[in-house]
C-alpha cells in the first residue's frame, strides 16, 4: 500500500524546496516557506519625518553565502516606499529608500518571492525610529524696541535647516501681518512696523527632506519711535544776589515737564561750564512728569577770584526704555551785574580785584626777596643768579635727553590727545595703552577683558602693535583684566595714578561709565622675566621721574623769580643776558596758549539758528560713498579731518533740506591731511498731506 504524507517542514533555506524519499512504499514531501538566514538593516536608526532611511537585505543561503538573483517583497506598514524591482546583487543585498510623514516607530520585514508560486517569509526584521524636527528657541526680546524696525534673533539648530518666522498683532497669530519665508540665517528683520504697538513672533524650522517642526515659543514687544518731550515750566526768581555779592547755599528752582509715549527710563539735569562741559548738578524731585531740580549756587562755576559768570546755561536730558533720547540746552540764568553801590562802573583810581592781588603779590615777593637776599652783593648775587640759571638748564636738558628715552610714549599721549581734540575718536568709547612697565615700549597682542560689577564679562579686545585698545561700553561700573604672553597684571613696579609722562594709570580697580564717557587709561604689565632687582629699580626710576618733573618746574619758577629780582637790585648787561635765557622756555608756553585751533562748520536753519544732533556725511566723489559721518554738538558744529582727496558734503538726516552750502575750502594740516568744516544752512522738508 503506497502512503503519501505530506506537511510542511520548518527549517532554514532560502527558497522552496521538494524533497522526495522512498522507504519501502512511503513517499515524504516538504515544502520549506521560512529564511532563518538571510538579515535586514535599517540605517540611520533614528531620522526625522520626510527623511529618508536606507533598508538593506541581505539574502544568504543556509551556509551564510549571499545568493545573487532573488527578489524580496518589503513589508513596512506606514511607511512610503517604492518596492524595489531588481535582483540581489552578487553580494546578495537589495536597497530600498523609506520615510515617513509622521512620528512613531515602525516595524520593517521582507519576503522572498524569486518563486512566483511560492513566498517565504525573512525571520529578521528592523525597527526604525521617526521623530520630530527640533523646534528652535526664540530669543528674549526687550519690552521697548527702538524705531519702526525690530530683529529677531532664534537658536540655530544644526546645518542644512531653514527658518519661518512670522509677526501678528495677537498672540494666537489668527492673523499674521508679515513672515519671512523660509530662510537659512538664525535672524532676521521686519521693517514697516508701528509706533506703540505690540507685536508677537514665533518660528520654526524645517529639514532639508521638507519635515517641519512645531512653532517656537512667542515673544513679543512693543515698538516705540518717538523720544522723551521735555518742557521747562518755570525758573525762580533771583532777588538780592549779583555776581560778586553773592550766598553759595542760595536756591535756584527750575521746574520742567517730561513726557512719554509709552515708558520713561531716566532723566537726568546737568550745569554747563564756561567749556561746554556737562556735569550733574543740584537735587532733582518728580511728582508724575513734573520735575524739579534745586541748583545752589556754590554747585555753579566761578571766575578765578570766586565771582559768578553772569550767565549760566542748564541742559536736561531724558531716555526712555526703548533709549530714545532728548534734551533741552536752552534753558539759561543771567546773574545780575555788580553795580559797586550807586556807580555803574568801579572808580577809576580804585584798583580792580585782580589788579589789588597781582600787585599784593609782587610787593610781598619783594619783600620776602630783600628778607633773604638783602645783604647780599652784586657778585654775590650774580654768583646765585647763575647757579640757579645752571641748574634750570641742566634740569631742561636733563628733560630733553630722558624724554628721548620714552619717545613713543610721548607719541602716544599726542596721539590720543590729538585724537580726542579733534573729535576722531568714538564718542563714549574707552581708548588705553597697554605698555612694558620697564621699557615703556608698547604691548601687542595683549588680551583685554572688561567684567560688569556682577563679574560678567562683557567685553574682549586685543592689543595692537601700537598697544592700543578699544572699548564700547553703556553706563555702569566695570573692571578691567589683562593678560599677555610673559607679562603679569597689575603691575607691581608702578604706583599711583602717574607714570611720567603717561597719565591715568590703572591698577586694576573699578571705574565708573557715565553717559558713555570713559577715562583713557595707560595699563602697565611687568615682564615675567624682570628680577627683583630691576623691579626695584623700575619703581625708583619711576618715583624719580616725578619727583624730577616737580623739581624742574621748582628750580624754573624760583630760578626766573630770583633772575628778575637780581636784575631789578643790579641792571647790568650780565644779569640781562641771564634774563634771557628764560625767553624760549616763555615763548613755547605763550606758543602753546595761543596756538590756534582748528575750527569748525556751523549748520544753522534759514533762520541763522545753530541746530544740534544733526547728522553730517562727508561723500567720497571718487567711489562714491559715505566716508565719514559727524553730529553737530549743541552749538551746531562739526569738523572733518581727512585724508586729501575730492569730497562732497551732505545732510543725512532725512527731515531736512539743504538750502545753502558754504564755498568749499580746504585748510592744509601739518600732517598732510585736510580740514573740511563749511557752514551750512538746512530747514525742515514741509510734507504735502
Amino acid at each position: 500500500m503506497l502512503l503519501v504524507l505530506s506537511f510542511i517542514l520548518v527549517t532554514s533555506s532560502v527558497f522552496a524546496q521538494t524533497f522526495e524519499s522512498m522507504t519501502d512504499d512511503v513517499t515524504v514531501t516538504a515544502v520549506i516557506t521560512e529564511d532563518l538566514n538571510s538579515t535586514i538593516e535599517v540605517s540611520p536608526l533614528n531620522v526625522e519625518i520626510y527623511e529618508e532611511a536606507i533598508v538593506t537585505v541581505t539574502i544568504r543561503d543556509t551556509d551564510n553565502n549571499p545568493l545573487s538573483g532573488h527578489y524580496i517583497e518589503l513589508v513596512a506598514p506606514d511607511l512610503t516606499f517604492t518596492q524595489p524591482t531588481q535582483a540581489s546583487n552578487s553580494q546578495g543585498k537589495i536597497w530600498i529608500e523609506v520615510y515617513s510623514a509622521n512620528t512613531g516607530t515602525y516595524s520593517i520585514t521582507a519576503n522572498d518571492i524569486t518563486d512566483p508560486a511560492l513566498t517565504i517569509d525573512i525571520i529578521d526584521s528592523a525597527t526604525l525610529y521617526v521623530i520630530p524636527v527640533q523646534t528652535p528657541f526664540l530669543l528674549e526680546e526687550p519690552t521697548y524696541t527702538k524705531g519702526l524696525t525690530n530683529t529677531l534673533f532664534w537658536s540655530s539648530i544644526g546645518s542644512g535647516y531653514q527658518y519661518l518666522i512670522q509677526v501678528s498683532e495677537n498672540s494666537s497669530f489668527s492673523t499674521i501681518k508679515n513672515s519671512s519665508g523660509w530662510i537659512a540665517g538664525t535672524m532676521f528683520e521686519f521693517q514697516n512696523l508701528e509706533n506703540e504697538k505690540m507685536y508677537f513672533y514665533r518660528v520654526k524650522a524645517k529639514n532639508a527632506y521638507g519635515g517641519e517642526s512645531s512653532w517656537s515659543n512667542v515673544r513679543y514687544s512693543v515698538q516705540d519711535n518717538e523720544a522723551p518731550v521735555i518742557s521747562l515750566i518755570s525758573i525762580s526768581e533771583i532777588d538780592g544776589i549779583d555776581n560778586v555779592k553773592w550766598e553759595s547755599n542760595y536756591e535756584v528752582t527750575f521746574t520742567y515737564e517730561v513726557e512719554d509715549n509709552l515708558s520713561l527710563g531716566n532723566v537726568k539735569f546737568y550745569c554747563i561750564d564756561s567749556s561746554d562741559n556737562r556735569y550733574e548738578c543740584g537735587n532733582t524731585t518728580s511728582n508724575g512728569n513734573v520735575y524739579t531740580t534745586v541748583v545752589k549756587l556754590g554747585e555753579l562755576e566761578q571766575d578765578g577770584i570766586n565771582d559768578l559768570f553772569l550767565s549760566y546755561s542748564f541742559c536736561v536730558w531724558a531716555i526712555d526704555s526703548a533709549e530714545n533720547s532728548s534734551q533741552n540746552c536752552d534753558i539759561t540764568i543771567d546773574i545780575p551785574k555788580w553795580t559797586g553801590g550807586e556807580e555803574e562802573e568801579p572808580p577809576a583810581d580804585i584798583p580792580t580785584t585782580v589788579e589789588r592781588i597781582i600787585r599784593e603779590v609782587i610787593d610781598n615777593t619783594q619783600v620776602i626777596m630783600d628778607e633773604l637776599f638783602g645783604d647780599l652783593d652784586n657778585y654775590e648775587l650774580q654768583d646765585i643768579t647763575t647757579t640757579t640759571t645752571v641748574a634750570t638748564v641742566t634740569f631742561g636738558l636733563g628733560s630733553l635727553l630722558g624724554g628721548l628715552m620714552y619717545l613713543p610714549a610721548y607719541l602716544l599721549q599726542f596721539i590720543l590727545s590729538l585724537l580726542s581734540w579733534l573729535g576722531l575718536r568714538s564718542k563714549g568709547k574707552l581708548s588705553g595703552y597697554v605698555y612694558d612697565s620697564k621699557s615703556k615700549e608698547p604691548i601687542s597682542q595683549a588680551v583685554v577683558r572688561v567684567y560688569d560689577e556682577n563679574r560678567h564679562l562683557v567685553w574682549t579686545d586685543v592689543t595692537d602693535s601700537r598697544g592700543f585698545f578699544k572699548l564700547g561700553l553703556d553706563n555702569g561700573n566695570y573692571v578691567i583684566k589683562v593678560t599677555a604672553r610673559n607679562y603679569k597684571f597689575p603691575s607691581e613696579t608702578i604706583f599711583g595714578k602717574a607714570d611720567y609722562p603717561l597719565e591715568n594709570v590703572y591698577h586694576g580697580e573699578n571705574f565708573s561709565v557715565v553717559n558713555k564717557v570713559m577715562p583713557e587709561f595707560s595699563i602697565p604689565l611687568d615682564s615675567v622675566d624682570m628680577s627683583k632687582f630691576e623691579k626695584v629699580l623700575t619703581t625708583i626710576n619711576s618715583r624719580f621721574r616725578v619727583i624730577y618733573k616737580i623739581f624742574s618746574v621748582v628750580f624754573f619758577v624760583l630760578g626766573l623769580i630770583f633772575t628778575l629780582y637780581t636784575y631789578n637790585i643790579n641792571p647790568n648787561w650780565f644779569n640781562f643776558v641771564i634774563i634771557l635765557l628764560y625767553i624760549p622756555s616763555f615763548v613755547l608756553v605763550i606758543r602753546g596758549l595761543l596756538k590756534k585751533s582748528l575750527e569748525y562748520g556751523v549748520v544753522t536753519d534759514d533762520k541763522g539758528n545753530p541746530l544740534s544732533d544733526i547728522s553730517v556725511g562727508l561723500r567720497d566723489n571718487e567711489y562714491s560713498r559715505i566716508v565719514a559721518k559727524r553730529n553737530t554738538d549743541g552749538k551746531g558744529r562739526y569738523r572733518f579731518v581727512i585724508d586729501k582727496g575730492n569730497y562732497s558734503l551732505e545732510i543725512l538726516d532725512t527731515k531736512y533740506e539743504v538750502v545753502s552750502i558754504e564755498e568749499e575750502k580746504e585748510r592744509k594740516l601739518s600732517d598732510g591731511s585736510v580740514l573740511i568744516a563749511l557752514d551750512t544752512v538746512i530747514r525742515p522738508i514741509k510734507v504735502e498731506k
